[in-house]
């Protein structure tokens, strides 16, 4: 049984536009200044439409998951299980840190995909360039999408429910959930809809002449933005802070967010793009 909530998310074709429209708002607002009229109105136009976001009710450490297939009529022990599990878990990771490819079975193929930082030649690029080997999981069939097996169960959201027992602990009898960030439909009869945090965009360049970028801003919980950096002339941007090395991006914002744009002077014998 998969349990769910029910998330708002804005849904508009020009998102972008309207955040920063919020942005500009609240920046006025808490300046003491009339907001624009231009910006209000777009605020205005803003739809939100209702999307199932899944909730977890346990998390299955290897003892937990090592019990579980004891219970399931297994020959072996739960403590040999869990010891079995945890020496894959190792050889796993042995195996992709010398360069092989795993794959097992159903479950799917595990391997490394680098990230690095561009060099101005081939003759000049080292392994110091290298920033991060991530492990990538290429999912079998039985993994591709669960929901021809999947059930589905509507749950009151984690945050809703940590307001439920803070109010408990405060010996409180009722619950503003409007200050959290999801809410179930009809399982709070009579509470009104939540309005969710806003978060921050912070974007700068390096070296600060070396371009310029767009997308920051104030954005709603679970909003898209939409960053973007762009190389001033004798530079090539390089990569993101975070190692993406898409000059364009659209993220889903659920927390604060910091970012820098990276770029490199152009020389005579290369254009400094990052290779992967």
């Amino acid at each position: 049984m998969i349990n769910y909530s029910i998330t708002m998310r804005g849904v508009n074709s020009n998102l972008f536009e309207i955040n920063q429209a919020k942005a500009r708002v609240k920046a006025a607002q808490s300046a003491g200044q009339q907001p624009s009229t231009q910006d209000l109105a777009l605020v205005a136009t803003q739809q939100q439409q209702a999307f199932a976001l899944a909730q977890y009710n346990d998390v299955m450490t290897i003892d937990k998951f090592a019990r579980h297939i004891a219970d399931h009529g297994c020959v072996y022990k739960r403590t040999d299980i869990a010891a079995i599990l945890n020496m894959a878990v190792d050889c796993l990771r042995e195996q992709l840190l010398d360069g092989k490819k795993v794959r097992l079975g159903d479950l799917g193929d595990f391997s490394v995909k680098l990230k690095s930082i561009g060099a101005p030649s081939a003759d000049k690029f080292t392994a110091q360039n290298i920033t991060s080997v991530e492990v990538v999981w290429d999912r079998g069939k039985e993994f591709k999408n669960l929901i021809h097996d999947a059930d589905f169960n509507p749950v009151v959201s984690r945050s809703a429910q940590a307001a439920v027992l803070k109010a408990v602990k405060a010996g409180q009898t009722t619950v503003d959930l409007a200050t959290t960030t999801e809410s179930t439909p009809g399982t709070t009869p009579g509470a009104p809809n939540p309005t969710p945090t806003s978060h921050t965009v912070a974007l700068s360049a390096s070296p600060a002449n070396g371009g310029s970028v767009s997308g920051a801003g104030s954005y709603q919980h679970g909003a898209s933005a939409t960053i973007a950096a762009t190389a001033n002339s004798g530079y090539t941007f390089t990569r993101w802070s975070d190692g993406s090395t898409q000059p364009s991006r659209t993220l889903a914002i659920n927390d604060n967010l910091t970012l820098q744009a990276i770029f490199t002077a152009n020389t005579p014998s290369g254009s400094g793009d990052e290779e992967e």
